[in-house]
């Protein structure tokens, strides 16, 4: 009589703990993680935020800049150019070093006369210069 009263609670117990071994074997697991590492190969990312005025007999560009990566670029300017065309570049600094953490740096030149220009940073690492956007405009007044 015993055996037969028990019989319903050990067929669900068993039921119970088949469900749950096939839901340990069969749930979804966590994804497999993916290790990242250092970017160390191709051009760097470079990151910059730029701005421009004028005041007195010098027009001053501020940039702060950062890289993906520790990275020395062989030259670093602000690119300028007049509605004509014409070249006003500020004078490269040379042998830039640039982390991850973000940094000023200020460029000085000459004061540009009148009018409405176009400027940009740009970069040389190798052979060739980079520029980066945006392009933002000034007008000088």
């Amino acid at each position: 009589m015993i055996g037969k009263r028990l019989w319903p609670y050990l067929t669900g117990a068993a039921v119970v703990l088949a469900a749950v071994v096939v839901f340990l074997l069969v749930r979804p697991g966590q994804p497999d993680l993916v290790p990242v590492t250092p970017v160390t190969t191709g051009a760097p990312t470079i990151a910059g935020r730029l701005t421009m005025d004028q005041a007195g007999a010098t027009a001053t560009a501020r940039v702060t800049i950062s890289a993906d990566r520790p990275v020395t670029l062989r030259a670093l300017t602000i690119k300028v150019r007049d509605e004509a065309g014409a070249y006003h570049d500020f004078p490269a600094q040379a042998n830039v070093g640039l982390t991850t953490a973000p940094q000023e740096l200020v460029f000085n030149r000459d004061r540009l006369d009148p009018g409405v220009y176009t400027y940009y940073l740009a970069y040389r690492l190798d052979a060739d210069w980079v520029s980066l956007p945006p392009w933002q405009s000034i007008t000088i007044g």
